[in-house]
């Protein structure tokens, strides 16, 4: 899978949350994981590309009881986006696990000169970080081989326009990119991207999203 993040069509790889088929399992009473807390985070590198902390969507600094390293931490000083399975002991997180979240960039339409793809996929959530920094999509996209299909899903987001209400305010619209690209659709895989909007001036942000259910449009405020 990829995801477009700029205009000419560069593509990062779309990090799944474990990723697996359309099933969950749990374990019951006081297990290895029944006290385990989840966010989407924003996760700060240092020199040495370790994270020893990261800052919640609330604006939470949350110290890692550790530093924490993986292959996708290879820059210094950088800000990445990240959900955050841990145990909070002593007011520090004990990292369970740390995973890259992706975020595609906004693509103005007129770049895509073979038009927009709006594919569907079988949806889950929207929803807008606390801090207005981000757009969050948690959705399953239909995965499956076959030896001659040579390119992947691509995913991206689309900027339509922005409209101006009597009111003065005005509202950026968004459509989500989704090219099947001739991948078989045998099981599902769950993913979450978030999209930055820390360079959107728009009092609003509208985001459509082609399922397989219908259209689904979601408004937020950006104040």
């Amino acid at each position: 899978m990829k995801i477009l993040t700029n205009a000419v069509g560069c593509a990062l790889v779309v990090m799944a949350l474990f990723a697996a088929c359309e099933q969950e399992t749990y374990e019951t009473g006081t297990g290895k994981y029944s006290l385990l807390q989840a966010e989407l985070v924003e996760a700060y590198s240092d020199a040495k590309h370790q994270v020893n902390y990261v800052v919640t969507d609330e604006g939470l600094r949350l110290p890692l009881s550790k530093p924490h390293t993986a292959k996708w931490i290879d820059k210094s000083d950088t800000v990445y986006r990240a959900a955050l399975y841990y145990n909070k002991v002593e007011e520090q997180a004990e990292v369970v696990q740390l995973v890259q979240v992706s975020t595609p960039h906004i693509i103005p339409v007129d770049s895509f000169k073979s038009g927009v793809k709006t594919d569907p996929i079988k949806f889950e959530s929207i929803w807008m970080s606390k801090n207005r920094h981000y757009l969050n999509l948690g959705a399953y996209l239909m995965m499956g081989t076959k030896e001659e299909v040579k390119e992947p899903q691509v995913l991206g987001i689309v900027a339509d326009s922005i409209a101006l209400h009597a009111d003065s305010t005005r509202t950026l619209y968004l459509r989500l990119y989704h090219d099947q690209g001739g991948v078989p659709e045998y099981y599902s895989q769950h993913i979450y991207f978030s999209i930055p909007l820390m360079n959107v001036k728009t009092d609003s942000v509208r985001l459509t999203v082609s399922t397989y259910k219908g259209i689904v449009t979601r408004c937020f405020s950006m104040k």
